[in-house]
């Protein structure tokens, strides 16, 4: 066996454990797993002190599964030209108009709400509103990811 086979016999199971618990699905896990280990053989030479092996490896995987997230996000996002502020529906009036976003948008709570309001209404950049909120960029983020998931399940016409 090579120097890279040897090593990642070593940490093999670090890495996969470190994948795992990443990733919600094994199917997933085990693509994203497979990617690691193409680019780390792909990559090795550039690995100057071998004794690194294994935080460099598992930072490649760190990266795959933020490259995965990053790609599953754009998927579950719901584009804004296909949310429909207003519905007609039938009701004992006769027809009517839902304004089905901000009925959604009443049904979240506070912290979504807000965050989304200031972001998509307000068209607030995320580091701006970190600071009116005087909250960390990466809890805007996380908020923000969380509400509109959060959003979307309320949502009652689905793109």
């Amino acid at each position: 066996m090579d120097q890279f086979e040897k090593l990642l016999c070593e940490y093999r199971s670090a890495v996969e454990r470190f994948v795992k618990y990443k990733l919600p699905s094994s199917f997933d896990a085990d693509d994203i797993l497979q990617e690691v280990y193409i680019a780390a053989n792909r990559n090795f030479d550039t690995l100057s002190d071998k004794s690194n092996f294994k935080a460099w490896i598992i930072g490649i995987a760190r990266n795959k599964c933020n490259d995965y997230y990053r790609c599953s996000a754009k998927s579950m996002e719901i584009p804004l030209e296909e949310v429909r502020e207003m519905e007609l529906s039938r009701g004992r009036m006769g027809i009517t108009e839902a304004h089905c976003v901000h009925d959604t948008l009443n049904c979240l709570v506070d912290k979504d709400k807000e965050v989304l309001y200031l972001y998509f209404f307000l068209d607030i950049p995320q580091a701006e509103i970190a600071k009116k909120l005087n909250i960390p960029l990466g809890t805007v983020k996380s908020r923000l990811h969380t509400a509109k998931q959060n959003f979307k399940k309320k949502y009652p016409y689905p793109p």
